[in-house]
């Protein structure tokens, strides 16, 4: 069944009944209800079969020609006039979405898609471009009802959560151009008018002329301007690729509007596919509407045009094939033509190609599935809508054509960020007032803040908290005598000469006098490894550092002030913390942590410290966080880094010292201690080239003084290495064969032809982290060489699986060692468990299992009596003159063959072997363990399995040799216990043992002699 030609206006026009007559079985009439004619006084009938009808005449001949006619068949129709009343046609939407309800209407198809498959091309466009929020406008006016479509597509649309904003209605088709007002008048200005705060997104569903009456609404309340509007509008015609400028012109003008093309930029259109060969079944249709049976006049074949012919047309054309193609099927398999169900259910789920030009597939209820393209303005070609992506079948696929370009460049959003009415941001208004007032507010609090700290940090430095008086400072042992020190430590705070110490007037009146202290002398200054002398004080209760500063006197200045309060704020692990300062000269001194274990400088020259990867990469790693933190602190480097500076306290963990303070030690006396000035010349080597050379090294002169307190943190680095070189070599920051003091700083003063380094071939051996890391970091240049952050990473491979300093290694490696002394012990322990029980297992061999016991536990076996037993003695007939013909060797490996063979013969008896002397062989039943009556039976039966065993025995050395066994059984009372302590025997004693030795002895060879045994028929044995 098919509906009119226009969607929407036209009523009932013609319907294609899929009923089957037969003449004589071979003619198959199609019945073709249409509404060409009006009935006197209907003026307002449309009449679409009279353009359309030609279609179903066209369709007829075609399948008779080339599908019906060659199987010898044949196709025909009748055309019944309906006038268009519904009462005289089947009354059945075509596009109704409920015919498509195969439990109802069995039999229906239909080649015109269904509303429900435009809408999911609709639906598909919007959830592409996040469309999720959107206003429908569509026409619906008498004979232009566009309400099904519309309402198809908003369930569409609420299918997949999208939010339909608004439904508009207008009234009238809108047509752009210039014609009478009420033909030219927007409707569409004061839906937009109404709506533009409530959407960004319109949905327009009616002609293409319609539509352009929305954009222009638009572009007059100026909305696209910004890009935040879009339209998509939904046209049934087909589109029509040589009339791509009509869209923007409509049906009466030749040009656009002069904003009409820019405001299509933010338009998109979802129409029916073009049909290529459209054009040609158009002129076919015509020609056919001429014909019988239909014979309708052309009133422009006179001005040499003819009828446009409706999409319809082609439906109706299809719908003939669909139906003749199932036929077709159903005469090849012999089935039954007149069952209308069985044709219906085979025109579902096949493809056909339509008169149009292309593929069309009738899913599984029957529907055509149409073809639709989306369209858009292509700035880059003339004024018109042109395809920019086609929708496939299998919605919601979208292949793209070419890329949509959106005015703002980026696709607007349906919904603004804060809501259509502002609902989803809070006012800005008052938080403007309030962030205004807050930013103030926040503003005088951060100035009074900077004022209150400028006010407090004055007070600090006026407060001189770091003073230290003098006379406060107590030394360990008053009643020391004062010795001048002499410290091979360097110049630091722990381990420095206290050169001021000879030198100081005579008027210093007590505090810290100068002493001697022995840091292995003091458990708590214990260091087994080396005395080290450092002048040293006690101060509330701490043990400090006492280095002296030689200067007559002081004026504190506000830049000393500064400096030393930055160094008593200095808190960190690897940093050795600054206490305090005395001013009062001549006791000018700096006061510092006491560190314990001395010096890395004291560490290198001891050779009974063992140095190990583990301990100096947990040494190297504390000089480093040490370093990275001087580095970030507002000094900015240390400037004198060196071996006797690394101080090692209590958990060897390594503490920074001798930095800073370069105000407060500005223009010190140079050492006039020889010793000291040696040692001072010596520390110059750790300083980098470009130091030297400012303090004045020359090639052939010396510098006019030795005080060098400028520094970088690019001279750190590089001290870092010499630092790292010495560590891993132990000779020296230029190895073994360095040039002397002066000759040095010249030469590194001054590098060429080439810079004097350490030798890297000492580090051959070593991790190649180090030497790569060394040779970067004593680069010539300074701004080549790295921070301590790279060289931290560099030199990570060292300190791989370590925990974060040498004392905590100690403990995780003694740890380790407990556990593998754990298992250790766990394995030795299962090894002597094996060992004991195979001892024991040994023992059980010798001695009877419940002895065996008893002297496992240390108690003794006492002797024990037994009422009655049976005994076995048994011995070789010729064994002493085979013994006189056979070697000792020969002899023990025969005894040794057959006594295992009795042995394991005993193992199946309740018997317990007593002993072998030479070829006797001695087994008893009844004891140790008791057995009543059947230890005779026992003993009896095993006499007779080892004669038995005797006979197929042969000697390996005399293999034609028979042997022969004489056996003697007794049964009686014995006594049995352990005799000895060495090599412990369980014997047996009674006249038991004697009787039966001596039927051994007397017996015949290869019987047994029991004399007081009976042997019954039951195979009992008899005690008398």
């Amino acid at each position: 069944m098919m509906k009119n030609s226009t969607w929407a206006s036209w009523h009932w026009c013609c319907i294609l009944i899929a009923t089957l007559n037969t003449s004589r079985g071979e003619k198959f009439i199609l019945g073709y209800l249409t509404g060409s004619q009006r009935r006197p006084g209907d003026m307002n009938y449309q009449k679409p079969g009279i353009v359309i009808s030609g279609a179903i005449s066209m369709a007829v001949d075609e399948v008779n020609e080339k599908l019906l006619g060659p199987m010898g068949h044949s196709l025909d129709f009748v055309v019944a006039e309906t006038y268009g009343q519904e009462e005289v046609s089947i009354r059945q939407y075509c596009r109704d979405v409920a015919s498509s309800n195969k439990r109802v209407y069995a039999t229906f198809a239909r080649t015109r898609p269904s509303d429900i498959d435009i809408s999911r091309s609709v639906v598909a466009v919007l959830t592409h471009f996040d469309f999720m929020h959107i206003a429908v406008v569509y026409l619906k006016a008498p004979n232009h009802d566009f309400s099904r479509l519309a309402f198809a597509i908003i369930n569409a649309a609420n299918e997949k959560k999208i939010s339909i904003r608004t439904v508009q209605v207008y009234r009238q088709p809108y047509y752009y151009g210039d014609i009478p007002e009420n033909f030219t008048r927007n409707p569409f200005m004061d839906i937009v008018r109404e709506t533009y705060k409530d959407t960004r997104i319109y949905v327009s569903v009616g002609y293409y002329h319609d539509h352009i009456g929305l954009m222009q609404a638009l572009d007059a309340m100026k909305l696209l301007d910004s890009g935040e509007y879009a339209a998509i509008g939904v046209d049934v015609e087909k589109y029509e690729p040589d009339e791509a400028i009509r869209y923007l012109t409509g049906p009466l003008r030749k040009e656009p509007g002069p904003r009409v093309p820019k405001a299509f930029r933010s338009y998109l259109a979802v129409v029916p596919s073009p049909a290529p060969s459209y054009p040609v079944f158009a002129r076919e249709v015509n020609r056919r509407l001429q014909m019988p049976p239909f014979s309708f006049t052309n009133p422009l074949l006179a001005l040499g045009g003819g009828k446009v012919i409706p999409v319809e047309a082609a439906w109706l054309h299809d719908a003939v094939w669909v139906y003749a193609r199932a036929l077709a099927d159903a005469l090849r398999t012999g089935e039954n033509a007149r069952d209308g169900r069985a044709i219906a259910v085979r025109m579902r789920n096949t493809t056909y190609r339509s008169v149009m030009g292309y593929w069309i597939h009738m899913d599984e209820n029957g529907d055509a599935e149409g073809n639709y393209t989306l369209l858009s303005v292509d700035t880059t070609r003339p004024s018109g809508l042109y395809p920019l992506a086609v929708l496939h079948k299998t919605a919601p696929e979208i292949r793209f054509i070419r890329e949509m370009k959106w005015p703002g460049g980026r696709v607007p959003l349906s919904e603004p960020p804060c809501g259509f009415r502002g609902e989803k941001c809070v006012s800005h208004v008052g938080a403007w007032a309030l962030g205004a007032s807050g930013g103030t507010l926040a503003l005088l609090a951060l100035a009074a803040l900077a004022l209150y700290r400028g006010w407090r940090y004055e007070q600090e430095l006026d407060s001189l908290l770091w003073k230290i008086d003098f006379r406060d400072l107590h030394l360990p042992d008053e009643d020391q005598r004062a010795n001048k020190l002499n410290s091979s430590a360097g110049l630091n705070a722990n381990s420095n000469n206290a050169i001021g110490n000879n030198e100081k007037s005579g008027g210093s009146t007590g505090g810290a006098r100068s002493s001697q202290v022995s840091l292995s002398s003091n458990p708590d200054l214990d260091f087994r490894y080396s005395a080290i002398f450092t002048e040293v004080a006690f101060y509330r209760g701490r043990l400090l550092a006492v280095k002296r500063v030689r200067r007559n006197h002081i004026d504190i200045s506000r830049e000393i002030k500064k400096e030393l309060k930055i160094m008593r704020d200095l808190q960190h692990d690897n940093v050795n913390g600054f206490v305090g300062a005395c001013i009062e000269p001549p006791n000018v001194c700096a006061l510092s942590e006491y560190c314990t274990r001395g010096s890395l400088k004291d560490i290198l020259e001891n050779e009974d410290i063992k140095l190990d990867n583990m301990f100096i990469a947990s040494l190297v790693g504390d000089i480093i966080r040490g370093m990275i933190f001087i580095h970030e602190s507002p000094l900015q480097f240390h400037g004198s880094l060196r071996p006797s500076n690394c101080l090692v306290d209590a958990r060897w963990v390594v503490k920074l010292a001798d930095f800073g303070l370069r105000e407060f030690r500005r223009g010190e006396i140079p050492p006039s201690d020889p010793n000291a000035l040696r040692s001072h010349i010596d520390s110059l080597a750790y300083l980098a080239p470009e130091l030297l050379r400012s303090a004045g090294w020359g090639k052939d002169c010396f510098p006019t003084s030795l005080d060098v307190r400028s520094g970088s943190a690019a001279a750190d680095v590089y001290a870092f290495a010499l630092l790292l070189y010495e560590l891993h070599t132990r000779r020296g920051p230029f190895g073994a064969e360095a040039l002397p003091p002066p000759a040095l700083m010249r030469r590194l003063a001054h590098p060429h032809p080439a810079p004097y380094r350490p030798p890297l071939e000492d580090l051959v051996g070593r991790f190649d982290c180090v030497r790569e890391c060394c040779a970067e970091c004593w680069t010539e240049e300074p701004a080549q060489r790295p921070d301590f952050k790279a060289i931290r990473t560099r030199l990570r491979p060292l300190r791989k699986g370590m925990k974060p300093n040498i004392f905590d290694n100690m403990i995780a490696m003694m740890e380790k060692y407990a556990n593998n002394l754990e298992a250790l012990v766990d394995e030795r322990t299962d090894q002597l468990q094996e060992e004991k029980k195979k001892t024991e297992a040994l023992l059980e061999e010798m001695l009877p299992a419940p002895v065996a016991e008893q002297l496992k536990r240390g108690r003794r076996v006492l002797p024990e009596s037994y009422d009655s037993v049976t005994i076995y003695f048994s011995d070789i007939v010729g064994f002493t003159a085979m013994s006189a013909e056979s070697t000792p060797l020969q002899v023990v490996d025969f005894l040794n063959d057959l006594y295992t063979c009795f042995d394991s013969i005993l193992e199946s008896f309740d018997v317990y072997k007593v002993e072998t002397i030479g070829d006797a062989y001695m087994v008893v039943s009844g004891l140790p363990i008791r057995n009543g009556i059947l230890h005779a039976g026992e003993v009896a039966s095993m006499a007779l399995a080892l004669l038995s065993a005797t006979r197929a025995f042969r000697v390996r050395h005399r293999p034609e040799h028979r042997m022969l066994l004489r056996v003697g059984i007794h049964s009686g009372p014995v006594c049995a216990g352990v005799v000895g302590l060495k090599m412990p025997r369980y014997c047996l004693f009674g006249d038991t043992v004697n009787t039966a030795s001596r039927f051994e002895s007397t017996g015949v060879r290869e019987y047994l002699l029991p004399l007081q045994y009976i042997m019954v028929p039951q195979a009992f044995v008899t005690i008398l």
